[in-house]
């Protein structure tokens, strides 16, 4: 079944012109495991693995959602500058809307929050993509929000695969026509506040 998502997914890449970064060798991800102590989810590493490790462009939606996917060296190069510790747990479960509570605010906007996720792409105006390594929702994307748009964290409920893959059902229907939408960031994964507006 993951080997007809990888194919799926290659083939659309295809169809787009889309030039694929290289590939990272299972052994580099082995390597980054024991240091670590931890475990990557398997799609992510399938990710990395199979299609390419990264697609990081200075170009919307280029070579990926939005300015793209980091390679895994960028990915904690990144969790490193922030100080988020990629060992421990993720808490949060569901989506946490902080905007206007104060006490929310405070507990919530600092790095620890984001301990047991990595960042794996950048929606712009200060939203990340970050994949849950850690946790009860391990494997998820999770977007930690700034906007005024939805102040708070946000689950994609979708993993990386399924929400690059969404993004290239996105470029080929669209092109890089961007669609109106409540909650617009959580476009590629499968979350019910995501509204279109007509």
């Amino acid at each position: 079944m993951m080997k007809a998502k990888i194919n799926r997914i290659l083939k659309k890449m295809d169809k787009l012109n889309i030039n694929r970064e290289q590939k990272i060798d299972i052994k580099n991800i082995i390597n980054f495991e024991k240091y670590f102590n931890i475990k990557f989810p398997e799609t992510y590493v399938l990710y990395l693995t199979e299609i390419q490790n990264g697609g990081y462009s200075e170009k919307l939606h280029d070579k990926g959602p939005y300015y793209g996917i980091y390679s895994l060296e960028k990915s904690i190069e990144e969790n490193k500058k922030w100080e988020v510790n990629i060992c421990e747990n993720f808490e949060l479960t569901d989506d946490l809307e902080i905007e206007g509570n104060e006490f929310l605010i405070e507990k919530y906007q600092n790095t620890d929050t984001l301990n047991g996720t990595i960042p794996i792409c950048e929606y712009g105006c200060g939203d990340f993509f970050r994949l849950i390594i850690n946790g009860k929702r391990r494997g998820e994307i999770v977007i930690d929000s700034g906007t005024l748009e939805g102040f708070g964290y946000y689950f994609m409920n979708v993993d990386i695969l399924t929400f690059f893959e969404n993004w290239l059902d996105h470029k080929i229907k669209y092109g890089n026509k961007l669609i109106k939408a409540n909650y617009s960031f959580l476009e590629f994964g499968n979350n019910i506040k995501y509204k279109i507006v007509e």
